[in-house]
């Protein structure tokens, strides 16, 4: 057997999964899924909305539109109709702490759209008229968030609890940020930013190791690889604070955050399992006291979010102006009983195996798989945390999981975003 020519750096041959590092630095997560007729793949660049400027918010997302326009071999529609021409999926999305290029498709068609996808960031084409009209298309697409209340309300809630940071602001920008933008700034960004060292590739099908590895090395070989100085800026200090906006609207909106700054695998675990209970699922506090039993409100449920730094819980609902104060009583009801261990057993049982259906059924598509490997990734490369989620979930106890979320909730305090009725 030969040597390899590239550097293990995880390997579980339990789960079929390796992360190998090529000749020039870049990253390859390989996660084997035999027999599958079809593979998922993405191209992550592991930085986002977090690497832009404070005073242009917006880059990292504008630069992911341009890069599917023009590169040296394609123009976007032509590049496009050949995706198509083979059945292949693809997009894009840039998230606040990476930006992921992905496509899914037949095993036959393996070389030619990995070949595709990567000149989106081999040979990138900078053109003004390109520029000048992703501008364009960008600006609609701040314009429909902001038309939106239940879109524009996350956006104004990052602005609370991540005070002068970069996550504080929208991942596409503002109206004034992207039309100040000079296509300039977008070049740099990528020059600063998109290289060997920061990009990940991540797939998941059956084609064997030595040929995604191989084919991948053929491909960026040549890519630069240049480390890039750079240090994310601190989270700021953990404060709570309230925003009011009104607007012509027929339901008054309203979010309430809390951050958690505690990245302990254990921790986010047990958030993820109390979130499920809180507002994630059909059973859950919100649904059924918001919703099924008051009728409220149509909208209301929770979600957390979870940087390389930080945790993020969001609460959201949507009713009648007057309808607030009763709504928000029965949110502080359900804190308190959070806060006396006064959640059931039976919800407890309920969530914990909602959330390890969950996680059978992500990791039967190649697609989620992919694209969760990218996520654990960015959060430290935390693979063990995951591929023992059965085990994990399993393992906490309903006694001690009472304690430690009274613990957290006791006497617990949200910042809060209105955005009400005129």
């Amino acid at each position: 057997m030969r040597k390899s020519k590239y550097t293990i750096q995880i390997e579980n041959e339990k789960e079929k999964l390796k992360i190998i590092e090529l000749p020039n630095h870049l990253k390859l997560i390989y996660d084997f899924m035999p027999e599958l007729k079809s593979f998922s793949l993405g191209i992550s660049a592991m930085v986002g909305s977090r690497e832009d400027p404070n005073d242009k918010p917006g880059e990292a997302h504008f630069l992911e539109h341009q890069l599917f326009r023009r590169n040296q071999h394609r123009t976007s529609t032509q590049t496009t109709r050949e995706f198509e021409r083979t059945g292949t999926i693809n997009n894009a999305f840039t998230e606040s702490e990476y930006t992921v290029f992905f496509i899914k498709s037949l095993n036959e068609h393996f070389k030619k759209v990995f070949r595709l996808l990567a000149d989106f960031i081999l040979c990138p084409v900078f053109e003004e008229r390109d520029f000048l009209k992703e501008q364009k298309i960008i600006l609609e697409e701040i314009k429909s968030y902001e038309d939106d209340p239940e879109e524009y309300i996350f956006d104004l809630g990052n602005t609370l609890v991540f005070p002068n940071h970069s996550l504080g602001n929208p991942i596409a920008g503002t109206i004034k940020s992207v039309s100040n933008f000079q296509q300039s700034d977008i070049s740099v960004f990528f020059d600063k930013y998109y290289n060997a060292e920061n990009l990940v590739i991540s797939y998941a099908g059956s084609h064997s190791l030595q040929e995604v590895s191989d084919f991948a090395n053929e491909l960026f070989i040549d890519f630069k690889n240049t480390e890039t100085k750079y240090s994310r800026q601190p989270i700021p200090t953990n404060i709570l604070d309230k925003l009011i906006v009104k607007k012509k609207i027929e339901q008054s909106h309203i979010l309430m955050l809390k951050r958690f700054d505690n990245i302990n695998s254990d921790f986010i675990l047990k958030l993820k399992l109390l979130n499920y209970i809180i507002g994630e699922g059909p059973s859950s506090f919100i649904n059924q006291n918001i919703r099924e039993r008051q009728a409220i409100a149509y909208s209301a449920f929770s979600i957390v979010e979870h940087f390389t730094d930080t945790n993020l819980m969001q609460i959201y609902f949507a009713t009648d102006k007057n309808a607030i104060s009763k709504s928000k009583d029965l949110l502080n009801e359900i804190f308190e009983k959070i806060g006396n261990k006064k959640i059931t057993q039976d919800l407890f049982t309920i969530s914990k195996n909602a959330l390890l259906a969950q996680n059978i059924y992500k990791n039967e598509t190649s697609y989620e798989r992919m694209l969760n490997n990218i996520r654990l990734y960015q959060l430290d490369g935390n693979f063990n945390f995951d591929r023992d989620f059965e085990k994990n979930i399993k393992s906490i106890n309903y006694e001690d999981f009472l304690i430690w979320a009274s613990a957290l909730f006791k006497d617990i305090k949200f910042s809060e975003v209105q955005i009400l009725q005129k």
